[in-house]
């Protein structure tokens, strides 16, 4: 039977539609959020589209068959990413709905089970299981495997890679050769041309070793800093260090274990910062706590040629005392700056940047300036009403600001034309 759909009209809010689909669309609703209550609670679908715009004006929606409130809420019951979701929803000017239904498959679709244990992604897994998912993806283009095969196999061979050696356990036989300070080329070269197991050849280089440096060797232990740590790789573990790197600086430099490991340890105090006694682990730790920029502090040590310790010392005792210090504008008293700043909506910092900029300039010159960009970006309504922003006024009043910027810019009206133009469309007929 063929049915022609092109004389469809659909009447709802009295106006006339090409289909349901378009009506939606228009008034911002979800198509399958309208059909479900339409079939569910038999009604019109006018009656389901006006039942959905009321709920999205009350900040209500539903997923998955549930009443929500809260959209971050619903993002942490599905682990969803919540920031990510309002990215995607901006740019592709869809519902909540639409949004939450194109990442809860995203995410199910990228989820694995293994062993009857279902992980988040693939990666997750193989972290897991101390695998590189990169080597079981190329493995599987290789093999021509799905992913689940090229996983199940290559964890059987990473697996069967593994050695003991003298009670120990080793990833593989490089990382045994390496403990003990032995080139795995040669030592299974040797093993081939004697026709020895690589164990055996492992154990005469060490001997060798042994000899030469008149000393037993035992990769079970190593000593660094009056500590004694199972093995290297346990001392970077415990110390915060890369073992990787460690290998590569001992074979770029041809030098000891212990002389590398003093390399990178010396390299990571570096990075720490200590405060009236207290170790923080960077700068910008320590200059969260106490609300201090961090990039002023940078640029304090490089124009005045001085310690980090120096130039944060400066700039706490200079915001310590903008906070205490009775503050003066345009003849009114303020216990400091900050109340001053916040008297008028201003940003403190945008204050100190300007003043930085313009180095002959004072406080008072630097608050009008400020003061004069933040009411230009003032919004006005039709009531008298004032917002910061066009930005504020469209979250409070649920419309899109790209859409009210796109529909200014392209029909030629101002912007509270637009943002009424918006309203209305939302607002019942």
């Amino acid at each position: 039977m063929n049915i022609n759909n092109s004389k469809y009209i659909f009447y709802a809010f009295n106006k006339k539609w090409k289909s349901i689909r378009e009506c939606c669309k228009y008034y911002e609703v979800r198509y399958g959020s309208v059909m479900s209550y339409k079939r569910i609670h038999k009604c019109t679908a006018e009656e389901a589209i006006a039942y959905c715009r009321n709920l999205k004006k009350l900040g209500i929606f539903y997923f998955k068959k549930v009443r929500w409130t809260d959209l971050k809420e619903c993002c942490d019951y599905y682990n969803i990413n919540y920031k990510s979701l309002c990215t995607y929803m901006q740019k592709n000017k869809i519902s909540k709905e639409e949004a939450l239904s194109h990442y809860y498959q995203y995410y199910k679709y990228n989820r694995f089970t293994y062993n009857h244990v279902t992980y988040d992604s693939f990666a997750a897994c193989c972290e897991a299981y101390n695998i590189k998912s990169v080597c079981v993806r190329r493995y599987a283009r290789k093999k021509h495997f799905l992913l689940r095969h090229a996983f199940a196999s290559y964890l059987n061979y990473h697996n069967k890679r593994k050695m003991y050696f003298c009670g120990q356990e080793y990833i593989t036989f490089t990382s045994c050769c390496r403990a003990f300070g032995c080139n795995a080329s040669y030592v299974s070269a040797y093993a081939k041309r004697h026709g020895i197991s690589r164990e055996e050849a492992l154990k005469f280089y060490i001997n060798r070793i042994e000899k030469q440096e008149g000393q037993k060797i035992d990769s079970r232990t190593f000593v660094f800093r009056d500590s004694i740590y199972h093995d290297l790789s346990d001392c970077c573990r415990k110390l915060g260090i890369n073992v990787s790197s460690v290998y590569g600086y001992m074979w770029r430099t041809k030098k000891g274990k212990v002389e590398a490991v003093e390399y990178y340890y010396n390299k990571k105090m570096e990075d720490y910062f200590e405060w009236e006694s207290v170790l923080y682990s960077s700068l910008s730790a320590c200059c969260t706590k106490f609300d201090v920029s961090l990039k002023a502090v940078r640029n304090r040590a490089w124009r005045k040629n001085c310690s980090i310790q120096e130039a944060f010392r400066h700039c706490l005792r200079r915001k310590q005392s903008l906070e205490t210090d009775v503050f003066y504008y345009r003849g009114d008293e303020y216990k400091n700056l900050k109340e001053c700043c916040e008297k008028y909506n201003i940003n403190v910092q945008s204050v100190h940047s300007y003043r930085f900029r313009n180095k002959d300039s004072d406080y008072d010159e630097a608050i009008d300036y400020i003061r004069k960009i933040t009411e230009n970006r003032q919004f006005i309504w039709e009531d008298g009403s004032v917002y910061e922003s066009i930005n504020s006024f469209c979250r409070m009043k649920s419309i899109s600001v790209s859409s009210v910027r796109d529909k200014a810019r392209k029909k030629g009206m101002s912007l509270q034309e637009a943002a009424k133009y918006y309203i209305e469309r939302n607002s019942y007929d």
